[in-house]
């Protein structure tokens, strides 16, 4: 085609489709947009006026504009040759989640920046979106289609592309509406203060995860847009300083005239990025930049090990079967999940000896030597105790490490792991002795590339870019001999006989549809462990850091915050709520989901719930008593017997538990409730003066007399 010869088609969207290729006669790479069939065919007029913008913005000189070479024509198509650049739009990245606020001012700052010297010779984009915005494999921001878009912003073609069903079913559509300024949705001539509010729009995504304009139509998003005030970036994400609010309020606001301009914008988050910068290098930080690789010594080996981020609680996390500590932070999936876990948490990673930059051996390690590993690394960094948070074939090492130093361990979290690993008669979820053989076969003969990706990720088993990086993942992990052995002895692991002898809070996540471990190996745990909490999750993948990770990190989170906040006992003054329910499995599931919600209205705290008991405390009696007679009304609904007792007094909070006289009590009273009462102590009455709420006397127990509630 002319001197260009096109190698592969690596992007496509409104405008056209995107092609990489090699310009001939320079000796370059170039990328090279063809035009939509719906451009190449308007009138001559319209064609004119695209040649006119795309000779304008060849006119830009900036670092972070895409260059545009030339505009050319073969066999009556139009195409446009730009510079060539690797990298990642930022719509993509964002589809992983919110950035931090470091990043997301560097790149706001870097396309304000572009934006600056565009429109300072007069230029406008009008489609500034986060599919717009190019981060590059170094962290550069490139902004692309600069006057481009113009064609398919006026009015006309606006109310066209509304009516067009089948640009509304692709998203093409939506997914510039978001972004659109209130002159724009309106058919307003635009100037540079349209670019400002659809960066603002861009900006806010970027640090809340939520556009601040989202109808349920294009028409009602138009409508949010030139009419809605959003709640401002903090209201998401109480990190966001007040300063980053004041500069996303100037860039959002409806009349025009008083946004910022772009170089205000540039210098505002500028000025507002510097306090962060000591501990980031650019927008690259945040993609593929990972904590320093540092060695310490257990027994004779060197065990290398990582430490992000600066939580109230040490987070020791244990990767299954191979690891390598820098390369996973080339993945993005991987360095986001790794990322959020060193948001609330100090993170502890290290590869297990063995494997990935520690030591390689010539003897396989024992599970008592990976104890003493984890032993290592803790005192390396100064933790004195830490979660230890173990992945597939990390569990078992992390059950019999808080078996074996409680006084170490804080909480246990355990997400798609098992207890062993080949069939036995009452654990007939593993896999048998054949199947087991049969994929140490596999490792010999296919290591070097994506050994076991269907099981282990199979959402993205067909995404040639992972499994690329999982082969050279494997790779870099273990040689193919070290692979099987370390396979080999897993399969010989049973931790079974230990796993009643934990006594430190413990969370077991497992996805229902793992194909790698079988989710009831998940519930074999939790049913052994005492007062474990197990959560089953939706999804077939086995490694956490593909499919959706945010329900397992809110998940970790939500367990840790437990722990930092009630480590310590803290004795204080609540209101108990205990229930005994009858009924079959399912009415006592379904019921308990709803006096959940009933609770979250009262501002009630759910703290134990078994088969047939249910256990909650309140910072108020009366919240409490009208928690307890709604959820009575629920069961009388539904035909179960349920009997409540209510008492008021002082309680230890240790973790996730509760004790202290005051839970006997509240037991005993619920022990002599009838069917469908709230029984409740004087204590509790004589609390509750001028709330309305009636009594009737039921006499005494031992020294306190009951009353039967009724609101």
């Amino acid at each position: 085609m002319l001197h260009y010869r096109v190698i592969s088609k690596i992007g496509h969207g409104g405008m056209g489709e995107i092609y990489r290729a090699e310009d001939l006669k320079l000796g370059r790479q170039v990328a090279i947009k063809f035009l939509s069939s719906t451009l190449a065919k308007e009138e001559e007029t319209a064609r004119e006026r695209l040649l006119r913008e795309a000779r304008a913005a060849s006119l830009l000189n900036h670092p972070n504009i895409v260059t545009i070479y030339s505009i050319e024509q073969y066999e009556d198509n139009d195409f446009i040759v730009m510079e060539y650049i690797e990298g990642e739009t930022l719509g993509s990245v964002l589809e992983r989640g919110p950035l931090d606020l470091f990043t997301t001012m560097e790149i706001g700052a870097q396309v304000a920046d572009a934006l600056a010297t565009a429109h300072a010779i007069g230029i406008i984009h009008r489609d500034i979106k986060p599919d717009n915005i190019l981060i590059t494999n170094r962290g550069q921001v490139k902004v692309l289609d600069f006057g481009l878009a113009k064609m398919l912003r006026t009015p006309d073609d606006l109310m066209a592309a509304v009516n067009d069903q089948s640009l509304t079913a692709s998203g093409i559509v939506l997914g510039t509406v978001a972004y659109m300024s209130p002159e724009q949705t309106r058919g307003e001539p635009l100037d540079s203060q349209s670019d400002i509010f659809s960066l603002g729009t861009v900006l806010y995504l970027a640090a809340t995860g939520k556009t601040p304009f989202k109808g349920e139509s294009i028409l009602l998003t138009m409508h949010d847009i030139a009419t809605a005030i959003p709640p401002r970036p903090s209201f998401h994400n109480q990190d966001i300083p007040l300063e980053f609010d004041n500069l996303i309020d100037r860039a959002l606001t409806k009349d025009k005239d008083r946004r910022c301009s772009a170089t205000e914008l540039a210098e505002g988050l500028k000025e507002l990025r510097g306090p962060l910068s000591g501990s980031h290098t650019g927008v690259a930080a945040s993609a593929i930049h990972h904590p320093q690789t540092r060695y310490t010594r257990s027994g004779d080996v060197n065990i290398a090990y990582q430490v992000i981020g600066n939580g109230p609680r040490d987070l020791v996390f244990v990767m299954g079967w191979v690891s390598h500590l820098e390369y996973s932070w080339e993945e993005p999936s991987f360095a986001r999940f790794l990322k959020r876990l060193a948001s609330f948490s100090r993170l502890i990673l290290f590869d297990k000896r063995g494997t990935g930059l520690s030591d390689r051996l010539t003897e396989l390690p024992t599970l008592e030597q990976r104890m003493d590993d984890v032993r290592a690394v803790m005192d390396a960094v100064g933790s004195q105790q830490a979660i230890l948070c173990g992945v597939s074939e990390g569990g078992p090492m992390c059950n019999l490490f808080a078996a074996t130093y409680p006084e170490r361990t804080i909480g246990l979290i355990m997400i798609g792991t098992y207890s062993k690993r080949i069939w036995d008669i009452d654990y007939p979820w593993a896999p048998t002795v054949e199947q087991r053989e049969k994929f140490f076969e596999e490792i010999e003969r296919k290591w070097g590339g994506p050994v076991g990706i269907y099981e282990r990720a199979p959402s993205v088993a067909h995404d040639q870019r992972f499994r690329d990086w999982w082969a050279t993942y494997l790779r870099m992990g273990a040689s193919p001999g070290a692979a099987v052995a370390l396979t080999r002895m897993n399969a010989e692991i049973d931790v079974r006989h230990i796993l009643p002898s934990i006594r430190v809070p413990t969370l077991i996540l497992h996805r229902k549809g793992d194909r790698c471990i079988k989710v009831e190996e998940g519930k074999y745990l939790a049913d052994r462990i005492p007062d474990a909490t197990f959560v089953e999750l939706p999804g077939d993948d086995h490694l956490p850091f593909v499919g959706d990770q945010e329900e397992i990190l809110v998940e970790i989170e939500k367990f840790l915050s437990s722990l930092q906040q009630h480590v310590e006992p803290d004795r204080v003054l609540v209101t108990l709520l205990s229930a005994t329910i009858s009924g079959s499995e399912s009415e006592r599931e379904q019921y308990t989901s709803l006096v959940r919600k009933e609770l979250s209205r009262f501002r009630g705290r759910e703290v134990r719930t078994g088969m047939q008991r249910y256990l909650a405390t309140f910072d108020g009696p009366a919240r409490a008593i009208r928690s307890a007679c709604s959820i009575s009304g629920i069961a009388r609904k539904m035909n179960i017997d349920v009997k409540i007792g209510l008492h008021t007094g002082e309680c230890d909070f240790l973790g996730d538990r509760l004790q202290g006289p005051a839970v006997d009590v509240a037991m005993q009273i619920t022990a002599r409730a009838k069917s469908g009462e709230v029984l409740v102590s004087s204590t509790v009455k004589d609390l509750v003066a001028g709330s309305g709420i009636k009594f009737e006397d039921r006499g005494l127990f031992e020294d306190r007399r009951l009353f039967c509630a009724n609101v």
